[in-house]
């Protein structure tokens, strides 16, 4: 393990932080998806039509039409790559975020950043 995150003063409390780890996580998934499609449609098995015959691979067009009816929505072929790019590079601006603001603009450790909120006038 690596102890830069107990030496920038506790980045899992740093909200930059768990910002970055959502969309690295998020982009995982959405990619991790992605990929189970396109080897569900390039390796479709046996032909139910045909014993012993294997299946035609399918086209883009039908994993549109797939996700159209079941969720309302396609993405299409480059969106998710798209998709997936921008959420990468959220990922890293996020991450880069949270190492530029502890230490020059946070001080402190993290967790007492999380009391702001006691501070504000309505509860005194």
């Amino acid at each position: 393990m690596s102890n830069v995150g107990y030496q920038y003063l506790h980045f899992h409390y740093n909200p930059a932080h768990m910002i970055a780890v959502s969309f690295f996580f998020t982009t995982t998934m959405a990619l991790a998806l992605h990929g189970g499609l396109i080897l569900s449609a390039a390796n479709p098995g046996a032909s139910l039509d045909e014993p012993g015959q294997q299946a035609e691979v399918k086209t883009p067009e039908y994993e549109d039409t797939f996700f159209r009816d079941i969720i309302g929505y396609s993405i299409g072929t480059l969106g998710i790559h798209r998709l997936g790019l921008i959420l990468a590079l959220n990922a890293g601006f996020w991450s880069a975020v949270c190492i530029v603001i502890s230490g020059p603009f946070w001080n402190k450790g993290w967790p007492q950043w999380w009391s702001w909120w006691l501070d504000l006038p309505i509860w005194r």
